[in-house]
């Protein structure tokens, strides 16, 4: 649908998902996300789950309508299922560093399911080799659905699988992707954690990549972090009980990243880079 640039780098590219398979949940996503030098951060439709979309924003049930793709979690353990949603483009704009609109999420009937308006903000950052990115959400019921009801697999029986919100699928690397939080170091540590940040260094062709996974600290959820079999991130909305939506009650999620090319040195060096990201987003607080 289109790209972004900094500094003369293609950052990232949008897609509107509308030309893929019902199975896979069709939705907007973000890929390829790349650093300044142009090594990609993302990955979309890997065969191991095609339905990961680079950086998306899906949930695996939300009042039954599966709009994360593959399969649903039952009593009897994962199953393809007819129920299938999917996220279109009611309108969009794009500006100089923002891009924002308005999302449909229809369910698995194709009625209007749902109501989000979306934002993607990115901006140059003042360390060398680095961008930033900040991805906002506000969800709604549509205007002739009362509640909302987001679910998960692991609200269903299978434990640690709270994933479902805004999602960062990563390439696989060269060597074992290292994974930091404000606990320390570990996808064990990490996974299910209330840290406010989460940070993912990666190898691709002997270079080293680092992004920084930042929530507002208002609303910290747990964060789902797999590194084995396949690297991915995000923070949980339906960890281990549903969230209920209304009109007096929306679900506000956000997600901001700091992609930097190299590593990151210390827990100090990420609080810094996300310090400089914070405090020059408009409207944001650390």
């Amino acid at each position: 649908m289109g790209s972004f640039q900094l500094n003369g780098a293609t950052v990232l590219e949008m897609n509107t998902g509308g030309d893929l398979a019902t199975v896979l949940s069709p939705r907007p996503y973000l890929h390829p996300v790349r650093t300044l030098a142009g090594v990609a951060v993302t990955e979309a439709g890997p065969v191991d789950h095609p339905h990961h979309l680079g950086l998306s924003l899906s949930f695996s049930d939300l009042n039954g309508t599966n709009f994360w793709g593959g399969s649903t979690f039952t009593e009897n353990g994962p199953a393809i299922l007819p129920n299938h949603g999917r996220q279109v483009l009611a309108e969009w704009l794009s500006l100089e560093g923002l891009g924002k609109g308005t999302v449909v999420w229809l369910d698995k009937s194709g009625d209007p399911l749902a109501v989000e308006g979306r934002s993607y903000r990115y901006q140059a950052h003042p360390a060398a080799n680095t961008w930033s990115l900040a991805f906002e959400s506000l969800l709604q019921p549509a205007v002739d659905v009362e509640q909302l009801s987001v679910s998960s697999s692991a609200v269903k029986g299978r434990s640690g699988a709270g994933y479902g919100g805004i999602f960062w699928r990563f390439p696989s690397g060269d060597v074992p992707a290292k994974v930091l939080c404000s606990g320390g170091t570990g996808t064990g540590i990490a996974h299910g954690s209330l840290s406010p940040w989460l940070a993912m260094e990666t190898r691709h062709e002997g270079k080293n990549v680092s992004v920084i996974l930042a929530q507002d600290t208002s609303a910290l959820r747990p964060w789902f972090v797999r590194t084995d079999g396949y690297v991915g991130a995000g923070p949980a909305v339906a960890w281990d009980h549903p969230a209920t939506v209304d009109r007096g009650n929306p679900l506000k999620l956000s997600l901001h990243a700091v992609v930097h090319d190299g590593s990151l040195t210390s827990p100090q060096h990420v609080e810094e880079l996300l310090l400089h990201h914070f405090s020059s987003s408009p409207d944001r607080t650390p």
